[in-house]
């Protein structure tokens, strides 16, 4: 797989000016903040138009790698011959070996049984406390700007990645796509999300092949059902000292 990425945009953050009015006198003052850099890179996937990711300008050819692997459009790495990426950040080309394959959503009765875990993944809790902590202390643009994303991806309890961007599901994208590209084993590793996790989040942990996947929110009913289904370990609200269990050999049933 060849990656081209040009891209040469701010990396994720930008000084904005901004008034601040102070209540006791209302006396405003002139002030620099700094604020996230949205990005809309027009996806193209072996020549046509696929969608528009709005992004963090930051890992974009991991963000392609990862989403076309997550969306189910690819099997893996070597359906990938090459990801070019514009010096503005704004297009970018993937090319597969064949054509890529139509994206739809699991079913949460297992009706995609090939795609199940045998949930024998033996996870550890001081992992998920680990990632507790790490969330906690705070990725760079979110010390930055505090309005960002997050995603880690653990492996046999060592955090590998921390991937941010302004969209939750492209955070997971970029973690997953900087694994494919590093022959990472996926089906051994941990992600670790900063947002909520409805339906859609969960659909793309069971694509990549994570056994587990928490994080510091809550999920849906949808995600839990597929979770179960798919027999993906789900940590929902987790600390550094307390975690919540959704899914587990326990709780997903026969």
């Amino acid at each position: 797989m060849e990656i081209i990425d040009l891209c040469t945009a701010p990396r994720g953050a930008v000084e904005q000016d901004m008034v601040r009015i102070d209540p006791m006198t209302a006396i405003p003052r002139w002030e620099e903040r700094t604020v996230l850099q949205e990005n809309h890179m027009k996806l193209f996937l072996n020549g046509v138009p696929e969608e528009t990711l709005v992004c963090t300008p930051t890992e974009l050819s991991a963000l392609v790698l990862g989403h076309l692997y997550t969306e189910g459009r690819i099997a893996g790495v070597e359906d990938v011959c090459s990801i070019a990426v514009s010096a503005e950040g704004t297009q970018a080309e993937a090319v597969t070996r064949g054509p890529a394959n139509l994206s739809a959503p699991l079913a949460a009765d297992g009706a995609e049984k090939a795609l199940r875990r045998r949930g024998d993944f033996r996870w550890e809790p001081r992992w998920i406390y680990a990632l507790g902590r790490a969330f906690h202390a705070g990725a760079p643009l979110y010390r930055a700007t505090h309005g960002i994303h997050s995603c880690f991806l653990m492996q046999d309890g060592e955090i590998l990645y921390c991937c941010e961007d302004i969209g939750r599901h492209n955070a997971l994208d970029k973690a997953v796509g900087r694994a494919l590209m590093d022959g990472v084993d996926l089906r051994r590793c941990v992600l670790f999300s900063s947002g909520r996790i409805p339906a859609d989040m969960m659909e793309k942990a069971i694509r990549a092949g994570v056994p587990l996947l928490a994080s510091n929110a809550v999920p849906t009913d949808r995600a839990v059902a597929l979770a179960r289904a798919y027999r993906v370990v789900l940590i929902c609200t987790a600390r550094s000292d307390s975690m919540n269990i959704f899914a587990d050999k326990y709780l997903w049933g026969t």
